[in-house]
């Protein structure tokens, strides 16, 4: 069989649930490493079943650019009420 390497542009918009943004930030690249065996395995057998005849044998990610923060739902602190 032949080979063929695609290079494909993604976007990955990835929604954490943190204490604070540096740390959900740090996070973010952890989702978006490379497929294991086990994820490529399925792909595989789902194309064979409607007969598409291919092997993905490998997926590299690379992520350009930090994370950049598209929305915040971050409570800002509670005024207390005035003992007046």
């Amino acid at each position: 069989m032949n080979e063929y390497v695609y290079e494909v542009k993604l976007r990955a918009v990835v929604r954490v649930r943190a204490v604070d943004e540096e740390v959900a930030r740090k996070v973010v690249p952890t989702v978006l490493g490379s497929p294991g065996t086990l994820e490529i395995g399925l792909a595989n057998e789902n194309n064979a079943a409607v007969g598409q005849v291919a092997t993905v044998t490998d997926v590299d990610f690379v992520q350009d650019n930090d994370a950049q923060l598209l929305k915040s739902n971050v409570a800002l602190p509670q005024a207390r009420p005035s003992a007046a």
